[in-house]
């Protein structure tokens, strides 16, 4: 088998695309990332009473997008309210990046991607 360069730092690795250190990691599931039935209800109850983009106007793909409020209450421990969510599309949901904020005393590189992934990870608060 031939070994083939890391698509991140270039060395040399004899399986897969990234080496050991560089690797992402895997996916995890809505309920392991914080989102309860207790989100979903919201999300739902959200969406019909808004079913539209409040960014764009659409009707499909759309989704409950929170503000750092949201995570600030429930990482309280306090119920999110339904004015600390917005409605938007997909599209739009990504635009608006990551609402989560790191945790303090965090490494973030130990985590995988937060929140909207495809925002990149919000390094606020983390001390080096």
């Amino acid at each position: 088998m031939t070994a083939r360069p890391c698509l991140r730092c270039g060395d040399l690795t004899p399986t897969g695309t990234y080496c050991t250190d560089c690797k992402p990691p895997d996916k995890s599931s809505p309920r392991q990332r914080g989102y309860d039935s207790a989100w979903d209800r919201l999300a739902k109850r959200a969406k019909k009473l808004q079913p539209w983009c409040e960014d764009c106007g659409a009707t499909e793909d759309l989704q409950c997008d929170h503000s750092p409020e949201a995570w600030q209450r429930h990482y309280a421990g306090k119920p999110i309210r339904l004015k600390d969510v917005s409605v938007c599309c997909g599209p739009c949901n990504r635009a608006r990046g990551a609402a989560r904020p790191t945790p303090v005393g965090v490494n973030p590189t130990a985590l995988g991607p937060v929140g909207k992934a495809q925002g990149g990870m919000n390094l606020t608060g983390v001390k080096s």
